[in-house]
């Protein structure tokens, strides 16, 4: 643990469901002034000094079908309690909700749920979207009109250039769920790589001359083949077991390949291969963007880079395959402890976790990540 840094003093109770699972009541840190007024560059980031919040990425930070009034099963982007973007609060832990603490005058989160948002019918809810430009089902190559969106939105907030800003990014399931991403072609994998490389460094590039004063995540993936091995062990719990699924969410999961009858465990293996090289191309860039200006960082916290999901609690109920509400709540925590606490190999998905307290001298870490041993080599067919 950082110096300085103290887990936060929270209340727990258990969720009522088949598995035992955390949920934190408060986040009752001291609020506490950073000990200088004004940072001299990105390294000397307090999070008192941050004032806007921003996101792009896809379904997960729209925050789909996170959750209902009485259970996750409602088919709306649930855009306030969204890990990275959403206003947050007591039993809805979220990044800007962590930010808020130190600074209040924050803004750029997002307010209220809200109808579904894809690339197909573009942006329907501006106000309460505010600074969160994902758009569900969106692909890496979507990022420059999402980019877009922020550039034009940010023409609400007063004195915008000259504020400290947060960009969290968490863009690829799309990515790999539409495309042939467990081809027992090793060129298929690779082209896929190689694509969203370019693509998300395009876009890196426009976000570095659009933007100042701006620290960015970019958030590696967990493992997308876990959903399946999650839902594997559901049986008789509809729409969830894996006989039953209504929706098609992802090729690799979903459907076996040509020639066999069921989704085997090989399948699902290339299929953690291919989010290992993405992960891969996603901590390359941000070493590459890291710093090329002393007022830009990209950072690509590592924490669940190729993790498996828990248990059953962390998907929705609506189609088991998004994160639910206790996803999100532990996304968030995960990613603001990462934030303080600097670099760590990525670990099991904890929902247990508490977010630490910063002091007057605390920054956000802006150093490279660390990917640890489970990258795309290590992974066995």
């Amino acid at each position: 643990m950082a110096a300085g840094l103290q887990p936060c003093l929270v209340c727990w109770v258990l969720h009522a469901s088949c598995h035992t699972v955390a949920v934190a009541l408060d986040f009752v840190c001291p609020t506490i002034a950073p000990a200088k007024a004004e940072p001299a560059d990105v390294t000397e980031l307090h999070p008192g000094h941050v004032s806007v919040v921003m996101a792009m990425g896809d379904s997960i930070t729209a925050a789909f079908a996170s959750r209902g009034p009485l259970r996750d099963d409602m088919p709306l982007e649930f855009r306030k309690d969204s890990w990275s973007i959403g206003k947050g609060s007591g039993d809805a832990m979220t990044l800007p909700y962590f930010i808020r603490h130190f600074n209040s005058s924050l803004t750029g989160f997002a307010s209220a749920n809200t109808i579904p948002q894809t690339p197909a019918v573009g942006y329907l809810e501006y106000n309460h979207d505010f600074m969160d430009a994902a758009l569900s089902s969106a692909r890496v190559a979507d990022l420059p009109r999402e980019l877009d969106h922020l550039i034009t939105q940010s023409k609400r907030i007063a004195d915008f250039h000259h504020r400290w800003k947060v960009l969290t990014i968490l863009i690829g399931a799309n990515d790999l769920a539409d495309s042939d991403a467990c081809s027992v072609d090793p060129g298929v994998p690779e082209a896929l790589a190689e694509k969203f490389a370019a693509d998300l460094d395009a876009t890196l590039e426009l976000t570095e001359a659009r933007f100042t004063r701006l620290y960015v995540n970019i958030v590696p993936l967990f493992s997308i083949a876990s959903v399946r091995r999650v839902i594997q062990n559901q049986t008789g719990i509809l729409p969830c077991t894996s006989e039953a699924r209504w929706l098609d969410e992802c090729n690799c999961i979903d459907r076996p390949q040509a020639g066999a009858t069921n989704v085997t465990e090989s399948q699902l293996r290339r299929l953690d291969m291919t989010t290992a090289l993405l992960n891969k191309e996603i901590a390359r860039l941000a070493a590459k963007w890291n710093h090329v200006r002393p007022d830009f960082a990209v950072v690509a916290p590592a924490m669940w880079a190729n993790q498996p999901i828990p248990n059953f609690d962390f998907l929705s109920k609506l189609d088991c395959f998004h994160p639910s509400s206790v996803a999100h709540r532990t996304m968030a925590v995960t990613l603001w402890n990462a934030m303080l606490q600097g670099p760590r190999d990525p670990a099991p998905i904890n929902a247990t976790e508490t977010p630490v307290c910063p002091n007057a001298t605390s920054v956000f870490y802006s150093g490279p990540a660390i990917l640890g041993e489970a990258d795309a080599t290590t992974i066995v067919i």
